[in-house]
């Protein structure tokens, strides 16, 4: 069984949901410290003259706070994002189809971080398709080690792992060795951003955008595929 773990993001990239989607469980890791001005409350988006555009969600977060405690800070933060949406992305084919579902998930939700983006997550993840992906909360788990590879290899001893898929930047900081002591084989995750493209309606390629890029100019079959 192959589990992955990630901080949980908000609508982020393409690699992102490959990680998820090439795993059985996907534990979303929301019980560690916050890090302020990353992915985990802002996503990049096109705007309508082809240029990178952070889309961000406005929290109030101070210094060693744990990703489920911090809360977002604008109350009327779900209309500023549906308006910068459907402003960028008002040419996009497929903006009747995918973002409907989406705004109407994060409609719902609380005022929460982690909840939301989990939520969008999951909500993105039923509009790809495809296998089921069990999804679990780190804090629905007894892990408690503070130590980054040790956490990661109690999550996997938990949920019955026989195969951890690490990205990339795991490279700078796991132990491998502690994962085969374990009896869990470390299988990294192949994604090169610089080989993706898909029509983005016209302009120079961006990479590296939301998958919400993708799904809104090419659908959620192809952006499955991608």
């Amino acid at each position: 069984m192959i589990v992955s773990v990630h901080q949980p993001h908000f609508l982020p990239w393409l690699g992102y949901f490959n990680k998820a989607l090439s795993s059985d469980v996907f534990v979303f890791l929301h019980t560690v410290q916050y890090r302020k001005n990353y992915f985990q409350n802002r996503t990049r988006i096109r705007n309508i003259d082809g240029q990178s555009l952070w889309l961000t969600l406005p929290v109030h977060a101070h210094l060693g706070m744990r990703i489920d405690e911090v809360q977002i800070a604008e109350p009327r933060w779900r209309e500023r994002i549906a308006r910068t949406v459907e402003h960028c992305y008002h040419k996009a084919p497929f903006l009747p189809a995918v973002w409907p579902p989406l705004k109407e998930a994060l409609a719902g939700t609380e005022d929460r971080l982690d909840v939301v983006n989990e939520v969008a997550f999951r909500s993105v993840l039923g509009l790809l398709g495809g296998p089921a992906v069990r999804v679990v909360r780190s804090g629905e788990l007894t892990a408690t080690a503070s130590d980054p590879t040790q956490r990661l290899v109690e999550i996997c001893r938990e949920l019955g792992a026989t195969h951890y898929l690490a990205g990339q930047g795991g490279r700078r900081y796991m132990r491998v060795d502690d994962f085969e002591r374990a009896g869990i084989e470390v299988v990294w995750q192949e994604y090169d951003a610089g080989t993706v493209t898909y029509p983005q309606g016209g302009g120079e390629f961006l990479s590296g955008l939301s998958i919400l890029d993708a799904l809104l100019h090419v659908g959620p079959a192809a952006a499955r595929e991608i």
